[in-house]
């Protein structure tokens, strides 16, 4: 998980809108501290899609921005590889390396002409 990424990120996006931490931990019904220590990237714990969710909600951020700085799967990605090894292997084959965008936005336009 890129937990100083995704702090260092919650971090810039609070103090955006002006948020103290205990405002937006109120707003989230988390712990102070919890939010303190994933801005500090040293909560053992990650936060789980729902908190990532209301982070994204009362700070109007981005939620797949979020997730992926939290190094999570959203749950319907994660769902759908569980029916779909080729899927799966695509997904990883993707985490480990790093494409010229313009083959990423092919990807993108081969996926989208293949929908029913």
């Amino acid at each position: 998980m890129t937990t100083e990424a995704f702090g260092t990120r919650l971090r810039e996006l609070r103090k955006a809108k002006g948020f103290a931490l205990r405002d937006l931990a109120a707003l989230t019904e988390v712990d102070f501290t919890y939010l303190s220590k994933l801005e500090l990237g040293i909560s053992p714990y990650s936060p789980s899609a729902w908190l990532i969710h209301e982070l994204a909600r009362n700070l109007e951020a981005n939620e797949d921005e979020l997730t992926n700085l939290a190094g999570k799967v959203p749950p319907e990605l994660k769902e759908m590889m569980k029916g779909n090894p080729l899927l799966t292997q695509l997904v990883w084959l993707l985490s480990e390396r790093v494409l010229p965008d313009e083959t990423y936005r092919k990807m993108i336009e081969l996926a989208r002409s293949s929908l029913p």
